[in-house]
């Protein structure tokens, strides 16, 4: 299991991992609630959310795999990906709000 390159101290890599579980855990949850607010309304704005959510569970996931688990992608290709992931979080929340 690899070391996150921010260890400053005891504790630090734990507080790593269980955030980023909850972080995953909690895009999920909120993913699988607008799945269901969509089934219930047909609004295409919630479909935006569940897109958004997907993007920041999915983005989350390979940090997690590839901090912990197994070093998976090269770092700047990772943070590349990272940063397009999130300009794309970003611009679908900008149509979301902007859009009637």
């Amino acid at each position: 299991m690899a070391v996150p390159p921010f260890t400053f101290g005891p504790g630090t890599a734990e507080v790593f991992s269980v955030s980023q579980l909850a972080i995953i855990v909690i895009s999920l949850v909120l993913m699988a609630l607008s799945i269901t607010a969509y089934w219930n309304t047909h609004l295409r704005k919630v479909l935006f959310a569940i897109i958004i959510f997907a993007l920041f569970a999915i983005q989350h996931i390979i940090n997690y795999i590839d901090a912990q688990v197994a070093d998976i992608m090269p770092d700047d290709i990772r943070f590349t990906l990272f940063s397009s992931i999130t300009l794309a979080i970003l611009v679908l929340f900008f149509f979301t709000i902007v859009k009637k």
